[in-house]
């Protein structure tokens, strides 16, 4: 595999047609509310959720890699509140696939666990897979530890071009340009606390405990 795309198409850049085109059984991903997705009984969806408070850190800088310019932090953090950046509030997103976590198509995966138990986590996404893929990485370690190596953040910030490749498709970008954009930055637990000042931390958990109350998030979350 030369590029993440050739396997998993990103739908947002590359359009439904690129997804239609490949062999089945077919994968791609999406930021895509769930109320968006239009479900296929014999698919399976995973939705990766992160802390709010890191989601906006990650996603400004994102922004900022992305365009090539400065933006302004605090009118950035303004738009976060209030979902008036791509894809909406990231609160009611979360909320959207939670309210759904129970259903057998749908596995949740947080991106905290994911960092902290890697193993554990990896091998609950290869279960909900299937169980005949599932014995089949249980019985060959190596494949195993291939998986868990190429699925880490420091693998995937050495090797970017595999994972920038539908820049230089989509924006625009020289295949020099896409080696030279970072998006993997740190990918670390608690940039928001460190980051934020103590108004908008205040502002931001007070949305997230009106928004997600009732919930088990918060509390994953240590939000109180």
């Amino acid at each position: 595999m030369d590029a993440l795309n050739e396997v998993c198409p990103f739908v947002e850049l590359v359009g439904t047609k690129s997804v239609e085109e490949l062999k089945e059984p077919r994968v791609y991903m999406h930021h895509c509310p769930y109320n968006m997705v239009k479900k296929n009984p014999k698919a399976k969806y995973i939705y990766i959720y992160r802390n709010p408070e890191d989601v906006f850190v990650s996603y400004f800088h994102f922004l900022q890699e992305r365009r090539g310019r400065s933006l302004d932090f605090e009118l950035y953090f303004e738009g976060f509140l209030s979902g008036n950046i791509g894809y909406g509030r990231c609160f009611e997103h979360v909320l959207s696939y939670w309210q759904h976590k129970d259903e057998d198509d749908l596995l949740l995966v947080s991106y905290e666990k994911l960092l902290i138990n890697r193993k554990e986590e990896i091998l609950k996404i290869i279960k909900f897979l299937g169980e005949s893929f599932h014995q089949a990485i249980l019985s060959d370690e190596s494949a195993l530890e291939k998986i868990i190596e190429h699925t880490s953040f420091d693998y995937m910030k050495r090797n970017l071009t595999m994972f920038n490749s539908n820049l230089s498709k989509n924006d625009g970008h020289s295949e020099r340009e896409v080696s030279q954009i970072n998006f993997f930055r740190k990918g670390v637990i608690g940039e928001g606390k460190r980051s934020l000042s103590r108004d908008q931390l205040k502002r931001l958990r007070k949305v997230m405990e009106d928004v997600l109350e009732g919930t088990t998030l918060l509390e994953e979350w240590a939000i109180s």
